[in-house]
């Protein structure tokens, strides 16, 4: 489903145990194709999460706001090749997102809330022309730094994908990923959480890999379980 020119999809999202994350991979692995990122589909995730001077995307995940969105700077096993500047929507009950391959230079800049780089007219229409309006609105800034673990599984038909995250750490100290100083806390509210993810429609044998297992569907957001981390412990406010 295509609205205002984003790719809707389908999420989901599990919290879950060790022991059922462990029940679940078997699961997976047995009729899914690991992702062909890292090894048997397993990869560090850290993201740079930005947010305004009103804390709109805090303010709106806590609220539960049917139309909302977050902007993040994404890398992978922490490369600093890999920069990956994002947008995430949520419209009701579907997401979608749109992103772009930046460069360390842009990301740092980024970081300083300079967007000075964009206006160059080569990045008209991207997701990073639109975070430049932001930021000279509302001034877009560092707001946590969030890293976890991921196995994920895939499926061509339904374009399905799923996810065993675990590991949520919050980076303190410092508001750049790829800094030495930066110091990864470990988040204990949920030990893993599965997230399913398709298009328009998710195929009924995939669906009943879920079977005999007590999972209870919870929009858990990582960018707030670390946000609230640092807070707890007065590294943010």
């Amino acid at each position: 489903m295509i609205y205002r020119e984003r790719a809707l999809r389908h999420e989901y999202k599990f919290p879950a145990t060790a022991a059922q994350c462990e029940i679940l991979r078997e699961r997976f692995s047995a009729v899914m194709t690991p992702d062909a990122h890292g090894e048997n589909g397993c990869y560090r995730i850290t993201s740079v999460y930005l947010d305004d001077v009103y804390r709109t995307a805090y303010n709106d995940k806590l609220i539960g706001a049917d139309t909302r969105k977050k902007y993040r700077i994404r890398t992978y096993d922490l490369s600093d090749k890999l920069l990956h500047f994002e947008c995430k929507y949520k419209d009701r009950d579907m997401t979608s997102k749109r992103g772009i391959w930046i460069s360390p230079e842009q990301y740092y800049s980024i970081l300083r809330g300079d967007y000075s780089f964009v206006w160059s007219g080569e990045y008209e229409g991207t997701i990073l022309d639109d975070a430049s309006y932001s930021n000279s609105l509302a001034l877009l800034r560092p707001s946590v730094i969030v890293d976890y673990k991921r196995q994920a599984f895939i499926n061509p038909e339904g374009n399905v994908r799923f996810t065993i995250d675990s590991g949520f750490k919050a980076g303190a100290f410092s508001d750049d990923m790829l800094s030495q100083s930066v110091r990864y806390l470990p988040v204990e509210d949920f030990t893993a959480v599965i997230e399913i993810k398709y298009d328009d429609y998710l195929p009924s044998y995939l669906m009943d890999l879920l079977g005999g297992i007590e999972l209870r569907q919870d929009s858990v957001s990582k960018f707030i379980l670390c946000h609230d981390k640092l807070t707890s412990l007065k590294m943010r406010t």
